[in-house]
């Protein structure tokens, strides 16, 4: 039987993470045992006993007594799951929503391509159910960025097909749980964004397959976590570690064309817009992106200065 631990990490938004646990518990998969597993990452003492009211046994919780970000977070439910004897791990964001065979048809994908070690689903946009969000990725280290198949597009039959890919949302994202003795755990230097493309990166020099599973599809609440995409907080740690990530395991050339695009497109193009079309908030945006450029050449640093928070 398989066994499958689903890690949901809830940070203050209490409303979507019970939405999101009532959900799972609607859904049954035949010849497996799930385990639904909530990482209270630090947020209100309030918000994690309301968690184990609604819900006691049905669940089990960690608390932390910190934030301790996306992969520090994750990484706790991982350790915790790979302790108690698992198969499959899901990494599942909390602002989602899925319908009730969600689950058999991600696992069922897994049973299918014994080849492949992780796993990507459909999402669409929870605002605008008829778009796609992610049907697939890419990590283009030309463009230095990576791109989501299908972005902002109505589903349609090239959408529906299992495909090899080279990059997998971390909102969403089933791991075979022998890819974690392989390659690691995900890399909390980060703290916010980008952990999932480094963990892609890492897979694929492994050897790893990664795979779209079209047959399991969600709805993803896009920005809830950190509210709208020019936030301090956003501005910093995608600044930050978009070169920190893509840079890694290049030559020293490739390299260099990353810094000019660091440096140009990511860095100065977005001060620039944000002096221009930035709110009464444009100060510290600019200065969120400042620092994160300043802060992606930091190897190992993670530092959270006092503008993001």
């Amino acid at each position: 039987m398989t066994r499958l631990w689903v890690i949901i990490l809830h940070w203050n938004k209490y409303e979507d993470t019970r939405d999101c646990v009532r959900l799972l518990l609607q859904n049954r998969i035949e010849n497996a045992q799930t385990q639904l597993l909530v990482i209270d990452n630090g947020s209100s003492q309030q918000a994690c006993n309301q968690l184990r009211q609604d819900f006691r046994d049905q669940i089990e919780l960690l608390r932390t007594d910190r934030n301790l970000g996306y992969a520090g977070g994750n990484n706790l439910g991982i350790q915790h799951a790979l302790a108690q004897g698992t198969d499959l791990i899901l990494l599942l964001n909390n602002d989602t929503t899925m319908s009730a065979d969600f689950l058999s048809n991600f696992v069922n994908a897994a049973e299918r391509h014994p080849e492949a070690d992780i796993f990507g689903c459909k999402i669409f946009y929870q605002q605008r159910p008829d778009r796609l969000w992610f049907a697939g990725g890419s990590i283009n280290a030309w463009r230095g960025n990576t791109s989501h198949f299908g972005f902002n597009q109505p589903d349609n039959p090239k959408f529906q097909k299992e495909r090899e890919v080279s990059f997998i949302t971390g909102c969403a994202m089933l791991i075979r749980a022998a890819v974690f003795s392989k390659i690691g755990l995900l890399d909390e230097s980060l703290f916010l964004y980008y952990e999932d493309v480094d963990f892609c990166q890492r897979a694929q020099r492994a050897g790893v397959k990664l795979l779209f599973t079209p047959q399991a599809a969600l709805q993803h609440k896009v920005g809830a976590g950190v509210g709208q995409n020019l936030t301090p907080a956003y501005l910093y740690y995608q600044t930050r570690n978009r070169y920190r990530v893509l840079q890694r395991g290049r030559s020293f050339a490739f390299r260099g064309w990353l810094l000019m695009l660091h440096l140009t497109v990511y860095c100065g193009f977005r001060m620039l817009y944000v002096a221009s079309c930035g709110g009464s908030d444009r100060w510290r945006q600019m200065q969120a992106i400042w620092q994160g450029c300043r802060d992606s050449f930091a190897t190992g640093a993670n530092r959270h200065p006092a503008v993001v928070r």
